[in-house]
């Protein structure tokens, strides 16, 4: 598994129309890729947020850190996955980040599976992703925007399925900003739009918005969170 990108992006808080900095939220995301020929499930990294030094924060004598985990990542495919850091634990903001496999105990459970025992029910895309104006209003829900996009499947006859979907936001270089991720309900009519509220960084570029979709499993019950035979090791 390679970290492709990752980025940090401070979202401010407001309450009562007041700036309230004691709330804001550094949201940690990242882009993740598989370049192997087996597909990937149960992939825990851990995030560290870093100063202006590149140093590790720190908190009561420890390491701030966070995880997240990739339940399934088929190869050749990308997958985004995100957290976030809050005042306390980064009084003085994260200059960048550091994301990388988990090495510790329960960081060593990604299992590797045959792609066609993985696969898809249906294969499923986001096509046409619009966003509309962010909210300026300065209340607790500053920078909202409305997320569409459209959702393409084959074959066209099945169902694309519920399944999670996760928007990422660029800037107009194409540097990666944020990302995050709601669902989608598995009833879904062919050339039907789908519509998120979203949290949108304020220079974020709205024509390089991306969606990307989960997989859909073939087999029920994969080895996602609890290895078993079937896993190669995940040396």
């Amino acid at each position: 598994m390679r970290v492709a990108e990752s980025a940090v992006t401070r979202k401010d808080h407001y309450s009562a129309g007041e700036r309230d900095q004691l709330n804001d939220q550094f949201l940690a995301s990242a882009i993740l890729e598989n370049p192997c020929r087996r597909t990937a499930t149960n992939v825990r990294f851990v995030v560290s947020p870093l100063d202006g030094q590149g140093h590790e924060l720190m908190s009561a004598g420890r390491p701030v850190q966070e995880y997240f985990t990739v339940p399934l990542i088929m190869p050749g495919q990308r997958a985004a996955s995100w957290t976030y850091f809050n005042r306390k634990e980064a009084p003085d903001g994260v200059a960048s980040l550091r994301v990388q496999p988990d090495p510790g105990p329960f960081g060593g459970d990604v299992c590797w599976i045959d792609p066609s025992t993985s696969g898809y029910q249906t294969a499923a895309r986001a096509t046409g992703v619009t966003v509309g104006k962010r909210d300026t209003s300065r209340t607790s829900a500053n920078g909202l925007a409305d997320v569409s996009f459209e959702v393409t499947w084959s074959p066209a006859g099945s169902s694309p399925g519920r399944r999670g979907a996760s928007v990422i936001f660029r800037d107009s270089s194409g540097r990666l900003l944020d990302a995050g991720g709601q669902s989608i309900g598995a009833g879904l009519k062919p050339g039907q739009r789908v519509r998120f509220e979203a949290w949108v960084p304020e220079n974020a570029d709205p024509s390089r918005t991306e969606v990307l979709l989960d997989p859909e499993p073939v087999t029920p019950g994969l080895p996602v969170y609890s290895p078993s035979s079937s896993c190669l090791p995940s040396s």
